[in-house]
C-alpha cells in the first residue's frame, strides 16, 4: 500500500489492470519494485510507449522516489526530456562506452549526431533565434534557462 501511495496509485488499489493505461501500469510495475527497498532502480525505456503526459507523470514520479528513498536510478532511454534531468550520462555506441558526463557537458558537445544523439530542442532553438539576430549564450541551455534568457531579452 505504501508504495501504491508513493506513486500515486493507491486509488487504484482494487481497479482491474486490464482497466489501467500505460503509464498507470508503469506507475503499478515501479510501485512493486519499490516495495522490495532495491538500492537501485533500473528502468529500461520506461517512457517509449506512455503518451507525453504519461512520460512526464512517470518522469516526475521517478525523481519523486530517487530523492525521496535516496535510490540510485539508471534509466536505459532514448528521450533527451529525461537524459537533461539526469545526474550523469552515459552513452553507448555499438556496445562501447562513448561519454560519460553531465547532461550540460554533453549537450553542449558539437558532435553530438555523431555519436548517435539528437539535438536537444533548446538548443536548436537557440541556434534559430540567434541566427535571427537574438543575443543568446553559447552552449547548452535547458528549456527553462532558454525560457529565462529570453524573458530578459524582452
Amino acid at each position: 500500500t505504501e508504495s501504491l501511495d508513493l506513486v500515486g496509485m493507491l486509488d487504484f488499489k482494487k481497479r482491474e489492470p486490464a482497466r489501467l493505461s500505460g503509464g498507470q501500469k508503469q506507475r503499478v510495475a515501479i510501485a512493486g519494485v519499490v516495495a522490495l527497498r532495491p538500492a537501485i532502480l533500473i528502468l529500461d525505456e520506461a517512457t517509449s510507449m506512455l503518451d507525453p503526459e504519461g512520460r512526464s507523470e512517470l518522469i516526475q514520479t521517478v525523481q519523486e522516489i530517487r530523492k525521496d528513498h535516496q535510490m540510485t536510478v539508471v534509466s536505459i532511454t532514448h528521450d533527451l526530456e529525461e537524459v537533461a534531468m539526469s545526474d550523469r550520462v552515459l552513452v553507448m555506441k555499438k556496445g562501447q562506452v562513448e561519454s560519460t558526463s553531465s547532461p550540460r557537458e554533453l549537450f553542449s558537445r558539437d558532435d553530438l549526431d555523431q555519436i548517435g544523439l539528437d539535438e536537444p530542442f533548446a538548443n536548436q532553438l537557440r541556434e534559430s533565434l540567434r541566427e535571427t539576430g537574438y543575443q543568446l549564450p553559447d552552449g547548452y541551455l535547458t528549456e527553462g534557462e532558454l525560457e529565462d534568457k529570453l524573458w530578459e531579452l524582452l
